[in-house]
């Protein structure tokens, strides 16, 4: 197995499968809009990586930088290639791209009542296994709640806020309010 990340444009012999998995594997309220999605691959916005291996497409990563902390905002694995190993190397491959930086992600908070409940767990193990610990933090937005995991180190509120402005930008965060809470 040879991981490699590969810069997606629209011109990426996969980009349609790669909107699908994005699509499937992200509710609608955790998605960007489309028009957004489009207009940052036809720029060739740095951090949408499709994840190879060899020539076999398996899935697709999206992250952004801030300071010494790298975000991994959208991450999948095609379904047929799930529970492979793929994606404990792309976070391994993660690491060690960003040697020295603290690796940070978001997961759909652990609720009893939650349809995919089951899903939640599994997540959550995953990431557990692939040295990702929680902040203690939750970050609430609109429709959703998200547990903050880390890897590499520790992170605080203030330096989550900050965070989430920067990737937003101003305008963005004032409308969607996000609020940060320490975990229960």
């Amino acid at each position: 197995m040879t991981i490699d990340l590969r810069p997606l444009n629209e011109h990426d012999a996969n980009y349609s499968e790669i909107i699908d998995l994005y699509r499937e594997a992200y509710p609608k309220v955790q998605r960007l809009p489309r028009c957004v999605i489009r207009h940052r691959l036809k720029r060739g916005k740095a951090g949408f990586n499709a994840v190879y291996d060899h020539d076999t497409w398996v899935g697709f990563v999206y992250t952004k930088e801030y300071k010494d902390i790298v975000c991994v905002l959208f991450f999948a694995i095609c379904e047929s290639f799930r529970s492979c190993g793929y994606g404990s190397k792309v976070l391994d491959l993660l690491g060690d791209m960003h040697c020295g930086k603290r690796l940070v992600l978001n997961i759909e908070e652990l609720d009893e009542h939650a349809e995919n409940y089951p899903q939640r767990i599994k997540r959550r193990a995953f990431y557990r296994k692939n040295g990702f610990n929680s902040t203690g933090f939750i970050v609430i937005e609109p429709g959703e709640r998200q547990e903050i995991l880390i890897r590499g180190g520790s992170i605080s509120k203030e330096e989550v806020e900050s965070m989430n402005k920067y990737f937003m930008g101003c305008i963005l965060n004032f409308l969607l309010k996000p609020e940060v809470i320490k975990a229960k």
